[in-house]
């Protein structure tokens, strides 16, 4: 009671202050102003420049101190982009012995294209929509086959176009539209100066979710809707027009087109029966035309800026990955070899004890090395601190990691006396794996070695690869310990 009446009699006497404060600087203002009425207008004018100058200043420091800071990997990363620094981090990888082949690839592809003048355009949509039609429209003479059945299109296709500003405009028709599955289809649409993105009725909650990933892009894109024919005027403008408002496009940039192709027929014959047929669909693709042509004239050196810069990035990104797979082979070359060296030490062993200290060094260079390969700094106390809660964790499991060791070792006739030696050898070959890989798990998503979610993932690695990793390093144990027997 003594606690809450102090916190009631702090508060009053704060109300108390700030209501004394407020009446005096009141009373004060009013003071101000009854004097400058009668001061010469020179005084009141300079008094109100002083009170503006001073707000003005407060806001300003304010502001300064307030604003979101651009962040500095931004910064940097604006300025890495360019094809100088990208030759440079790829002269470097390469003689780290990464594997540059396909960031070399994408960088000669680009330079072909642009050096060949080619504009090149990305036609999407889902199966179904058309777009085989639509390239035999655009395209007479192209083989691109049209069928009633949906999915036609297989595979990457591209088409030769001339465009009527004698453009030569290079045509990629892709498979299907699934961007998740398949990051090579929106790889193409990174390549290209301009996007398609061909729908057959109003968008689909999953087809505006694809349409935002095509704008996120920054491309020049034309939404073109194929079959309103099957609509009447008045219901081909009403889809139009949500159609622009769902999709956050210009309305010049959303189009009604006729591709032509197939459709099945079904008529209702005069016995009762049916009868099928396919017929040929008109064709109407000019809106789609003249759209493109508007972006080639006002656009151009735009779009041709937008896909040097989108290549550009594919490239860095493609280097960057090639950089995590061949660390991530290093890193599985570390663990794998201090798995060895664990199962050498626990073979070697002869007093009592005298393994757990081999092992408590080895486990320590292991992670030392994992945190230079991922170019981590990291100090004593967080790597005995992973270690420390690994070991809590292992004490839970040891027994279960003995038992699933001895069995491995079953599988191997004539073990004799070795076997109690080859026990604890599979057991620190099975440790040291799962440890390693926890910790280089935890430095390339984290980029630091944290112990609590390092330890999660060794406990959580261990358990999984008990039974799959035991017969492989019993046969490791068993190879050692044949070396160092005795002939």
């Amino acid at each position: 009671m003594s606690v809450r009446f102090f916190i009631a009699l702090v508060l009053l006497l704060v109300s108390l202050l700030a209501l004394f404060i407020a009446l005096v600087a009141t009373e004060t203002a009013l003071s101000v102003w009854q004097r400058l009425e009668a001061a010469p207008l020179w005084l009141q004018v300079s008094y109100a420049l002083v009170l503006l100058g001073f707000a003005g200043f407060s806001v300003l420091v304010a502001w300064r101190w307030l604003r979101p800071r651009r962040r500095q990997e931004r910064r940097e990363t604006a300025k890495d982009l360019s094809e100088t620094a990208l030759q440079d981090s790829l002269l470097e990888s390469a003689s780290a012995g990464v594997d540059v082949g396909d960031v070399l690839e994408e960088i000669r592809e680009q330079r072909r294209r642009k050096a060949a003048g080619e504009i090149h355009i990305a036609l999407f949509g889902e199966v179904s929509t058309g777009k085989s039609s639509l390239v035999r429209a655009l395209l007479p003479h192209a083989d691109a086959p049209t069928d009633p059945r949906a999915g036609t299109t297989r595979q990457v296709r591209h088409f030769r176009w001339q465009a009527d500003s004698e453009d030569v405009v290079i045509l990629a028709d892709l498979p299907g539209f699934n961007l998740e599955h398949d990051p090579g289809i929106l790889e193409e649409a990174r390549r290209a100066h301009l996007v398609i993105y061909l729908c057959d009725e109003d968008l689909t909650a999953t087809q505006a979710q694809q349409l935002q990933r095509l704008r996120d892009l920054r491309k020049p894109l034309v939404l073109a809707l194929n079959k309103l024919d099957r609509y009447s005027d008045s219901e081909r403008q009403a889809i139009l027009a949500r159609v622009v408002a769902q999709s956050g496009l210009a309305e010049a940039d959303v189009v009604s087109i006729q591709s032509g192709g197939r459709e099945e027929i079904i008529r209702q014959l005069s016995d009762g029966s049916e009868h099928s047929e396919n017929r040929n669909r008109p064709i109407n693709i000019d809106p789609l035309i003249q759209a493109i042509q508007r972006h080639l004239d006002q656009d151009r050196a735009l779009m041709e800026s937008l896909r040097d810069t989108s290549v550009l990035l594919l490239a860095s990104e493609k280097l960057e990955e090639a950089r995590d797979q061949h660390r991530e082979q290093q890193a599985a070359d570390l663990v794998s070899r201090y798995s060895k060296r664990a199962i050498i030490g626990a073979l070697a062993a002869v007093a009592p004890g005298s393994d757990l200290v081999i092992q408590s060094v080895l486990a320590t260079r292991l992670i030392q090395e994992l945190c230079q390969l991922y170019d981590v700094s990291v100090k004593e106390v967080q790597i005995e601190s992973f270690l420390k809660l690994a070991g809590g964790k292992l004490r839970k499991m040891s027994a279960l990691t003995l038992a699933i060791a001895g069995n491995a070792c079953k599988a191997f006739p004539g073990i004799g006396t070795l076997s109690g030696g080859l026990l604890h050898a599979v057991a620190y070959g099975l440790i040291f794996d799962s440890l390693g890989r926890a910790a280089a798990q935890t430095l390339a998503s984290r980029g630091e070695l944290r112990p609590y979610p390092a330890v999660e993932a060794f406990e959580e690695l261990l358990s999984e690869n008990l039974a799959s990793g035991a017969e492989r390093f019993a046969r490791i144990a068993l190879k050692q310990s044949d070396r160092s027997s005795p002939s």
